[in-house]
C-alpha cells in the first residue's frame, strides 16, 4: 500500500484533500471575511465588476483580486450561491500546497517516501485548511509562492541560470502579490532566502541577479492591478491603503511572543512538530542535516519575521505550517526508520502520547456529533 502512494504522490494528494473536504466544505457556516469575497465574486459575475472590485456596491479594494476571480469563474459555470462552487478554487489550493511541498521536498531530499510524508503532513495541517474558510485569500497567496520558492530553489542549485526558472519563478510570486499583496513575500519568500543563505551559502555574483530578475516580474505580473486600480479610482484606493497599513500598527496589537506556540497551530502535528524543533535532539537523527537546517531556519525565521509586526492573528502563521511540515517531516521519517530500533522510553512515549491522542479525537468525533446533532439525525 504504502509503496502504491509513493509511486502517485500527487494522485494521492489531491485525492486525499477532495477525500477530506470534498463532501463536507459546503456545510460550514460561511465566515465573514469569506462573505466579502463571494459578494465580490457575485458582483463581478453579474455586475461585471472584475477589475474595479466592488462589495455591495462600494469599491473593494482591500484584497487583490486573483482569488475572487477564482470563485466567479466557478460562479459563472455553478451558480452565485452554490457555496462548495465558490469554495472549491481555495480546496483546490490546499492540494496545490501538498503537491509543492512533495515537489520542493523532493528536489531537497531525493527521498519519495520522505517527500510524500512531508505533502502529508502540509495538508492535514490545522489551519492550512481551516484558512481556506476563514481567509480565503491566504491559501492562494503562499501556495503560489510555495511554486515560486520551487522554481527559485531549482534555479539556484542549477550551475547555468535558465531563463524557463527564472519566468516561471517570477510569475507566480507574482501571482502570490495578486492574490494578497507582499504579505508572503515577506511572510515566506524573505525567510526562504535567509535559511538558503545560512545552509547553501549565496553565490551572490550569480543568485542576486537571479533575484532581482525573479522580483521584475513578479511586480510587473502582481503590481498591474495596483496600478491599474491607483488611476482610475485615485482617492479611493489612497483611503483604503492608508487604513489597511494604519492597521499594521494600530490594529490587534499582541506581544512580541505572541507566536511563540506555532506549533500547535498544525493541530494533530503538534508534538511531532514540536520535537522537530529540537535541533540537538534531531540533527544526528536526521536523513539530510543540510535540508533539515533549510526547514528548520526558514521556519523560525518566518516566525521571527511575523513577530516583528505589531499586528498579530493565529491565521497569520499559517505559511510557517509549509516549511514547519516539511521540519516535522524528518522527524516522523525517523520514526519510519529508527522507531523499531527504539528502547529509550524518553523517545517512545511523546509517540504513543500523540498518536493515542490522535486515536481518541478520531473514535470521539462521531460519538460526540451523534450526540450533538441528535435532533438532526432523528429528522
Amino acid at each position: 500500500m504504502l509503496k502504491k502512494l509513493q509511486d502517485n504522490p500527487i494522485l494521492t494528494l489531491i485525492v486525499l484533500v477532495l477525500i477530506m473536504l470534498g463532501f463536507s466544505i459546503d456545510a460550514l457556516p460561511v465566515s465573514i471575511m469569506e462573505a466579502r469575497n463571494f459578494i465580490t465574486a457575485r458582483e463581478m459575475v453579474i455586475d461585471g465588476n472584475w477589475i474595479l472590485t466592488t462589495m455591495n456596491g462600494e469599491a473593494r479594494y482591500e484584497k487583490p483580486p486573483l482569488p475572487t476571480w477564482f470563485s466567479a469563474l466557478f460562479a459563472l459555470f455553478f451558480g452565485v450561491k452554490n457555496i462548495l462552487a465558490l469554495r472549491f478554487p481555495a480546496l483546490l489550493f490546499i492540494a496545490v500546497t501538498g503537491v509543492f511541498t512533495h515537489l520542493l521536498s523532493y528536489k531537497l531530499l531525493k527521498n519519495k517516501l520522505h517527500a510524500l510524508i512531508n505533502g502529508l503532513i502540509v495538508i492535514t495541517s490545522f489551519y492550512v485548511f481551516g484558512i481556506t474558510v476563514e481567509a480565503p485569500w491566504d491559501i492562494f497567496t503562499h501556495g503560489f509562492m510555495l511554486i515560486g520558492i520551487l522554481f527559485l530553489y531549482v534555479g539556484f542549485q542549477n550551475e547555468t541560470l535558465t531563463f524557463k526558472n527564472i519566468v516561471l519563478a517570477g510569475f507566480f510570486i507574482g501571482f502570490s502579490i495578486l492574490s494578497k499583496g507582499p504579505i508572503s513575500i515577506y511572510a515566506l519568500l524573505i525567510p526562504f532566502l535567509i535559511a538558503y543563505g545560512l545552509t547553501f551559502k549565496f553565490n551572490y555574483k550569480k543568485h542576486l541577479g537571479y533575484v532581482l530578475m525573479v522580483l521584475a516580474i513578479a511586480l510587473i505580473v502582481g503590481g498591474w492591478w495596483y496600478f491599474y486600480v491607483r488611476i482610475n479610482d485615485t482617492e479611493t484606493f489612497k483611503s483604503i491603503a492608508e487604513r489597511e497599513t494604519s492597521n499594521w500598527s494600530n490594529y490587534n496589537v499582541k506581544p512580541f511572543y505572541y507566536y511563540w506556540s506555532f506549533f500547535t497551530q498544525s493541530g494533530l502535528w503538534t508534538i511531532p512538530a514540536f520535537i522537530s524543533l529540537l535541533f540537538p535532539y534531531l540533527k544526528s537523527r536526521v536523513s539530510n542535516i543540510k535540508a533539515y537546517k533549510l526547514s528548520l531556519f526558514w521556519t523560525l525565521a518566518a516566525v521571527i519575521l511575523l513577530s516583528l509586526i505589531p499586528e498579530k492573528k493565529s491565521r497569520y502563521l499559517m505559511p510557517v505550517l509549509i516549511p514547519l511540515a516539511i521540519n516535522t517531516g524528518f522527524y516522523i521519517e525517523y520514526l519510519f526508520r529508527e522507531f523499531k530500533n527504539m528502547k529509550s522510553k524518553k523517545e517512545i512515549i511523546p509517540i504513543y502520547i500523540n498518536f493515542s491522542l490522535i486515536a481518541i479525537i478520531a473514535l470521539a468525533i462521531p460519538i460526540l456529533g451523534f450526540i450533538l446533532f441528535n435532533e438532526n439525525f432523528a429528522d
